[in-house]
């Protein structure tokens, strides 16, 4: 995830279904795998001079970690881990994840796009590394998966991504199920299973 997407209205719906789920599921931690990547963002003109955006303003609207000071009974951690090197980030999450093993977690995994096109870049997560991190969830956890509209310009896009997660979980069809907002953030959803 990008800091540029902090805060807008997808975050809204996410971490509604987040705390919802960790509610329905009775879990005490949010544990969000943010595939983090900083933004580059634009300069300010200020009568034709261009300045940085201050520390300060991109500290306060662009700081995903802060949703780790929410005021909540779930207690919400944010795995901040610069995300480049594929096989490096997963061991990485794997000891992020072994410190919650005595307690029933939401692993959110938090892309900026989604699970893999034909294409992968870094704005997605590969199947294998989607299979990677639902086996080192522990038996009662909720996996959560974001994924953002695909460009299919008109034609269904999520039950094939559904379906695309299933498969690379090796889950049966209709083991994910699937929380969002379709009147707040209507491109995005969070398929969702727990792991029995």
């Amino acid at each position: 995830m990008r800091d540029q997407f902090y805060s807008d209205n997808r975050d809204l719906v996410k971490w509604s279904v987040l705390h919802l789920l960790a509610e329905i599921f009775d879990a005490k931690s949010i544990l969000q795998i943010a595939f983090y990547r900083p933004s580059n963002f634009a300069k300010i003109a200020i009568d034709g001079n261009e300045h940085e955006i201050p520390r300060e303003v991109l500290d306060h609207f662009r700081d995903l970690r802060k949703i780790s000071n929410i005021k909540s009974k779930f207690h919400v951690n944010v795995f901040y881990d610069l995300f480049k090197l594929r096989e490096i980030y997963l061991r990485a999450v794997k000891n992020f994840l072994s410190e919650f093993r005595k307690e029933r977690c939401v692993v959110f995994l938090d892309p900026d796009t989604g699970l893999e096109p034909h294409n992968p870049t870094l704005d997605h997560v590969l199947e294998s590394e989607a299979k990677a991190i639902w086996d080192m969830t522990k038996l009662g956890d909720v996996y959560v998966f974001y994924q953002h509209q695909t460009n299919r310009a008109g034609r269904p896009w999520i039950k094939p991504k559904q379906r695309q997660l299933e498969n690379a979980l090796d889950l049966g069809k209709d083991s994910i199920k699937i929380g969002y907002g379709p009147k707040i953030a209507g491109d995005v959803v969070f398929f969702y299973a727990q792991k029995s």
